[in-house]
């Protein structure tokens, strides 16, 4: 059994192959298997998400939550909706959150963006929402926002709540959860720790030198010291997408990403040390935490779509330290970064060794051309070949404990990866 400090949970693959009785009823398992408490399916509000998924959830002890990805419906569609909540909470689903980074013009395609009055139009369309929520049973969660975002995220949650407060709904307010996304946008667990009240010279759109602000994972902090300041108390918050570098183009999710979700669930697990616990998530224990999430998708594209049950538990099995981990996959690590070069009977091709010169000059990686050898890295990034490194290959390493990362094949691509990283 896990003993996790903070409770961690998983959203679920939004593939809808991903759906069907067999493929649900293997993830669920194994998500309970490495001690997740929660798994969240995303879905729109136009149909509902089949039942099957509930009861496997169900039976493998899973709390489930719907997160309604998008646009808020109009009042005039309300009755639809609230039958779907009805199903929902027949089914057993413990929370549902209501929109996705509401904050952003893309999240009001075709309602338009509204920025002047965006708070009383979004306050329009959550209320009855949240309000049938609490009535059938259901937590309403409040919907993450864009850290920083087209209207700042902690405006928008300060001037929600105070609307909310104003218009007496002590029952939503009672009942709501907040949520936010753990993204990094590259940089280091601790960014931003302390929340405003550490980084106070911190303001809308300028953060002077020197100082921090809520873009990094300690969003949820910043959040949270909002909300705390217009009702009074501590809110529980549910983390998103933990470790995600966040969701522009430049900030994909590679290899680097699932280390980083090491870091995060060791602190989460409260037995981390030195680095992965140097961010709040841990070093505080915050009581307020509702869950620490991780996305499937997100970890499924950073290993480039070789995630596997076997993969999945290689990354979440538990874990106590690096030395523990080290042992929990039986070898020693004897290099932080492994560059593992194709090589043929002819020799190394210049060509190829002209497009990583950057890459080695910037990073200093062990270079070399074994797969044997690079199972003892804690990180392989590999020039593709698909006839030298084939797919099965690759996976051998992921299944050793590597963290595999695919480079460009363009030189070009690797250079501008470098400036991005």
């Amino acid at each position: 059994m896990f003993n996790n400090a903070i409770q961690i949970g998983f959203s679920y693959f939004t593939s809808p192959n991903c759906l069907i009785n067999k493929h649900l009823n293997t993830w669920l398992t194994c998500l309970r298997d490495i001690g997740a408490s929660q798994v969240i399916f995303k879905a729109g509000f136009d149909k509902a998400i089949p039942e099957d998924a509930f009861l496997s959830a169900r039976e493998n002890g899973l709390q489930t939550i719907v997160h309604f990805n998008s646009e808020l419906p109009l009042a005039r569609n309300f009755n639809e909706i609230a039958f779907l909540m009805d199903i929902y909470a027949r089914w057993g689903v413990k929370a549902v959150i209501f929109g996705d980074k509401p904050n952003s013009q893309m999240a009001w395609p075709s309602a338009g963006w509204h920025y002047e009055n965006l708070i009383d139009h979004f306050l329009d369309r959550f209320i009855p929402l949240a309000n049938h929520a609490v009535r059938v049973g259901l937590t309403p969660v409040f919907p993450p926002l864009q850290p920083g975002g087209d209207y700042w995220d902690t405006a928008f949650i300060e001037l929600v709540l105070t609307g909310l407060k104003r218009r007496k709904l002590s029952t939503i307010l009672d009942n709501l959860i907040l949520s936010s996304y753990g993204y990094t946008f590259n940089k280091d667990l601790s960014w931003g720790m302390g929340g405003p009240e550490r980084w106070s010279i911190s303001k809308p759109y300028l953060t002077p030198e020197g100082q921090e602000d809520q873009l990094g994972f300690n969003n949820y902090e910043w959040i949270q010291t909002q909300a705390a300041r217009v009702v009074g108390r501590p809110v529980p918050i549910l983390i998103l997408d933990a470790g995600s570098k966040g969701s522009t183009d430049d900030t994909a999710p590679s290899a680097d990403s699932v280390e980083t979700i090491e870091l995060i669930l060791l602190a989460c697990r409260g037995k981390g040390r030195g680095k992965e616990q140097s961010f709040s998530l841990i070093s505080q224990n915050n009581p307020a935490i509702y869950a620490c999430t991780f996305s499937l998708d997100t970890i499924e594209q950073a290993l480039d779509g070789q995630l596997s049950v076997d993969i999945i538990k290689q990354i979440f099995g538990e874990k106590n330290t690096e030395e523990e981990i080290t042992q929990a996959k039986g070898k020693q690590i004897v290099f932080s970064h492994y560059l593992l070069l194709p090589a043929h009977k002819s020799g190394v091709s210049d060509v190829v060794l002209s497009k990583v010169r950057p890459f080695i000059k910037k990073l200093q990686p062990t270079v070399g051309f074994s797969l044997k050898e690079a199972a003892f890295a804690r990180k392989v990034s590999v020039f593709p070949d698909p006839v030298i490194f084939t797919d099965e290959q690759l996976n051998t390493l992921r299944l050793a404990g590597c963290l595999v990362e695919i480079l460009p094949e363009s030189g070009i691509d690797i250079a501008t990866s470098l400036q991005n990283s």
